[in-house]
């Protein structure tokens, strides 16, 4: 089931973007959200995205699916994009002004 879902992620097309910030509802996080790369297929968008705090960043790749806006994290890394592992968690519903809410907001535009 790894494989599959690295080899569906890795087949997907994705933009390069540079530097857009993901913009939050909530105001005082720690934390920045940076897209790095993004692409769609059918049914769901896909998001590279680099966090950055004071002193340390790492990057994240979340899958997204806009109809039923659910959001599941496929994997991360202290690394490079290129580092992440395949390890995708659940499909949730975030609540309102969290980052998952905000990246469905920002791939469902």
């Amino acid at each position: 089931a790894i494989v599959s879902v690295s080899l569906f992620i890795s087949s997907c097309a994705y933009a390069k973007t540079t530097d857009i910030e993901i913009p939050r509802t909530m105001s005082g996080d720690i934390y920045k959200y940076y897209v790095v790369g993004e692409g769609k297929d059918a049914t769901n968008a896909q998001l590279i995205y680099k966090r950055v705090g004071a002193s340390s960043f790492d990057f994240g790749k979340v899958e997204v699916n806009c109809a039923s806006r659910m959001i599941r994290l496929i994997g991360t890394s202290v690394r490079s994009p290129r580092d992440i592992i395949p390890n995708p968690t659940d499909w949730i519903r975030p609540a309102i002004s969290t980052i998952q809410s905000d990246m469905i907001n920002y791939m469902c535009r």
